[in-house]
């Protein structure tokens, strides 16, 4: 009977510190392409009767958002590699739908190395390509929500004020609070 050294720990400890490594450099990395901003803008529209400091973002379908808006905003932290995130992405969709425009929602992209093609094959894949994404290349959106975790949603009011934080909720739940934040 020959026996062999353990070599599973060593790798699994190299494969957890590898991935740590990846995981943390990419949150370090992420963000979109975004100003700070004081003019009138709101979650999809563009518009909004007053001014506030916001964050103006450009989707992959060159749409640009400030967030907060006039209306709440949810935002959804993914990455296309994350399995997990499919659901809470389709979920996102779903909820923006159900509101049809009484409140804005993003898919937020952590992974600034993901391409827009790469991200409108998964918005396909999860039969939501209507949902506005963005690429958190500076980490400018995980920054200023304190986001540092891959599916997580947050539900910002119109004064910027984060109202609801989940990892992976349904629908439901994601109109439950936009309506509690002010979707009317």
């Amino acid at each position: 009977m020959t026996t062999h050294p353990p070599r599973r720990r060593p790798r699994r400890a190299l494969v957890a510190l590898a991935v740590t490594a990846v995981v943390a450099a990419g949150a370090a990395a992420c963000g979109t392409e975004v100003t700070s901003t004081t003019k009138p803008a709101s979650a999809g529209t563009g518009q909004n009767s007053g001014t506030q400091k916001g964050t103006e973002v450009a989707t992959i379908g060159d749409e640009k958002i400030t967030v907060p808006g006039d209306k709440p905003t949810a935002l959804f932290f993914f990455s296309v590699g994350c399995g997990e995130c499919a659901t809470g992405a389709k979920s996102l969709a779903k909820a923006g739908k159900a509101l049809n425009g009484k409140a804005g929602v993003l898919a937020v992209d952590m992974d600034p190395g993901e391409s827009p093609q790469t991200i409108r094959q998964f918005l396909d894949y999860i039969k939501a390509p209507e949902l506005p994404t963005a690429i958190d290349k500076g980490a400018a959106l995980a920054q200023k929500y304190k986001v540092a975790t891959l599916s997580t949603l947050i539900v910002v009011d119109p004064s910027g004020k984060v109202t609801y934080r989940a990892t992976d909720p349904g629908p439901e739940a994601i109109q439950a609070a936009l309506k509690k934040a002010g979707a009317r």
